[in-house]
């Protein structure tokens, strides 16, 4: 008799896949910047494995401690690079060149948190509504590029704006945690 599959690696290799995908959108993005569907088509597609890989590593019972380490990060590749490219093929536009840059720091400082051991800072519910604002805003971004509507680019805009806030805000409850779980450790 057979031993049932185990697919318990799945949610992994669906956050593995988006890290790399990453960067094939952003350059989809860079090198096919006007009136094409493909960058947009291409970041929606790896997108959508941040909730498939969820799903499947819930379904699976697969949830692991590198499959959550990895997916903000993977998350954080993703919208980086897909900001970059952006920015980048309007020549630095500043009403885009800030929030990218506000986004990448935070995220950059974000995950250098998480990477130090004594450090738990789970991501929060506020954090997700950040990315999820990111995918939309970046989603519309690239859709006005390849339709070539100026009001679904200031709607892309102005969902980066917020989210570049929102960027700012939860780093900000992020280390005010920590200061706090800090004093607390030296108390005691």
């Amino acid at each position: 008799m057979s031993q049932p599959r185990s697919y318990s690696w799945v949610p992994n290799a669906l956050t593995l896949s988006r890290c790399g995908l990453a960067f094939w959108v952003g350059w989809l993005s860079y090198t096919q910047p006007a009136l094409s569907i493909w960058p947009f088509i291409a970041f929606v597609g790896v997108a959508l494995t941040d909730f498939i890989d969820g799903y499947a590593a819930r379904r699976l019972n697969a949830v692991s401690a590198f499959g959550a380490f990895l997916d903000p990060i993977a998350d954080k590749l993703l919208v980086g690079i897909s900001l970059a490219a952006l920015t980048v093929t309007r020549d630095g536009v500043l009403a885009l060149l800030i929030p990218t840059l506000v986004i990448v720091v935070r995220d950059l400082t974000a995950t250098g948190l998480r990477l130090i051991p004594e450090v738990d800072m789970p991501v929060s519910q506020l954090a997700k509504w950040k990315t999820a604002i990111e995918m939309l805003g970046i989603g519309a971004l690239l859709l006005a590029n390849a339709l070539g509507r100026a009001e679904l680019w200031v709607a892309g805009l102005i969902l980066v704006w917020i989210a570049a806030s929102l960027a700012v805000y939860t780093l900000g409850l992020y280390v005010g945690a920590l200061i706090a779980n800090q004093n607390d450790r030296a108390s005691k």
